[in-house]
């Protein structure tokens, strides 16, 4: 197994690592289901569509007899239903908007028709309460990727809007397990329930603590048998929080970052960090004895916990023994060139929002290098819509051998990326500001046919 000479996404640089931070590191639109109309309740219905419900609900985030926390979720769940589909299905969701406020769904990741992009005003209209929304559009890649709210992204997601979506690979892959873990973060108070961080001052004073949930739970068990191969798929659905990781005991192998896949390469001390909206697929053979347990830690702001914990089933081995190789994942239809010298070049300052009008427009399959030009005092998340873009090295015009579709700036740093642009319509150009203090930006550009 080779693994590449330069490691991604780490700053500096070093041999075999993976850190996102430098990851910080067709179809048609149907407005549906009138204010008020009722809608079956049900996964699927006679034209196709499975009806996912944003909708409000009681979780149980700090687990049993803690009390429920209220929360905005589709389908009143933490984290909404898992969609899953193979690369080249059409995808087929009707939304539906029980809340008492708009709102959209974003395929983040997805390099899908501009008009199932779910933003609100410039893609699509918002959803009122009680109205629907039909999403249909085919996935080119297989990967992982997620889905959340747009509108007022920030507080919408905060309150649990947001959940997985798997696109399978066209041949099955060799593992023996799939896991998907969404990993997202709270601020809860003393009672247990959601502070709204947007607020001035909450009227009971009470700012909350932060907190950090998988799939929804406080801690979560991954059963396993000896010599297994499993697929790990951490998603940080957290709206403004780096997260570091380390697994015990075991070797994590990256075999994709955000849904694109990677040359294989081992995480140095089995640790991996990822930005807000970034997602890494992990391969890791089990190679304890059975009835042996190892974490998954999560670090944040120093705080370290063993959230997730490798659980061996005692009994025989699933397999007689590890398997031995170690093949890459197939490629996406991603370019594998660009053509700099007649590239679109344009530096962006971070924190600075758009006057309503395109950022830049360019032409369908021109090449666009952006510089993000961070001089406040806040790291920010930028979000790329419809695109993956290569993070370039800082000294020449060679680029990290990864593709990302989100990137974390730090505060007073420059980093470069390239894409081309050959996704038509009006896409967003995302960005999250990692303290709450500092305001969210968000800019647009279109790409012409």
């Amino acid at each position: 197994m080779r693994f590449p000479s330069r490691p991604p996404l780490r700053l500096p640089t070093t041999r075999r690592t993976f850190l996102g931070g430098a990851a910080f590191a067709a179809g048609a639109v149907a407005l549906g289901g009138a204010r008020g109309q009722p809608l079956p309740d049900r996964k699927t219905i006679a034209e196709g569509f499975r009806v996912i419900r944003a909708s409000t609900g009681m979780v149980p985030l700090r687990g049993p007899g803690q009390g429920p926390t209220p929360i905005w979720g589709y389908n009143g769940t933490i984290p909404g239903p898992t969609i899953r589909a193979g690369r080249g299905e059409e995808i087929r969701v009707r939304l539906v908007n029980d809340l008492d406020v708009p709102t959209t769904v974003h395929w983040h990741g997805v390099r899908l028709a501009n008009s199932m992009d779910g933003v609100a005003e410039l893609t699509q209209p918002p959803i009122a309460p009680g109205a629907s929304f039909d999403y249909r559009f085919v996935a080119p890649d297989a990967g992982t990727f997620w889905y959340h709210a747009q509108v007022n992204a920030p507080r919408q997601q905060a309150r649990g809007l947001y959940g997985a979506l798997i696109i399978d690979e066209a041949e099955p892959v060799d593992v023996d397990r799939d896991v998907t873990l969404v990993f997202g973060d709270w601020r809860l108070g003393t009672a247990g329930t959601i502070v709204d961080t947007g607020a001035t001052e909450p009227a009971d004073g009470d700012r909350g603590q932060p907190y950090l949930t998988v799939n929804g739970l406080p801690s979560l068990d991954i059963p396993v048998k000896a010599n297994e191969r499993m697929r790990l798929r951490v998603i940080n659905a957290a709206t403004a929080r780096v997260l570091s990781f380390r697994l015990d005991r075991h070797r994590a192998i990256v075999m994709a970052i955000d849904g694109e896949p990677a040359e294989p390469f081992e995480a140095q001390d089995s640790r991996f960090t990822l930005g807000p909206g970034n997602r890494i697929d992990v391969f890791l053979d089990a190679s304890l004895e059975p009835g042996s347990g190892a974490a998954l830690t999560v670090s944040d702001a120093g705080r370290e916990s063993s959230i997730v914990r490798i659980a061996y089933e005692a009994g025989p081995p699933g397999r007689p023994e590890l398997r031995s190789g170690l093949t890459a994942l197939p490629a996406n239809p991603l370019p594998e060139r660009m053509d700099f010298e007649h590239a679109f070049k344009l530096d962006l300052e971070i924190g600075t929002s758009g006057s309503g009008a395109a950022l830049f427009t360019v032409k369908r399959g021109r090449a666009v290098m952006l510089g993000f030009v961070n001089r406040s005092p806040a790291s920010y998340a930028m979000h790329l819509h419809g695109h993956h873009f290569r993070l370039l090295e800082r000294l020449d015009d060679g680029w990290k051998p990864f593709w990302l579709d989100t990137l974390v700036v730090p505060a007073g740093q420059t980093m470069r990326i390239a894409f081309v642009a050959d996704n038509a319509g009006k896409w967003l150009l995302q960005g999250i500001a990692l303290d709450e203090r500092a305001a969210p930006m968000a800019q647009w550009f279109e790409v012409t046919a």
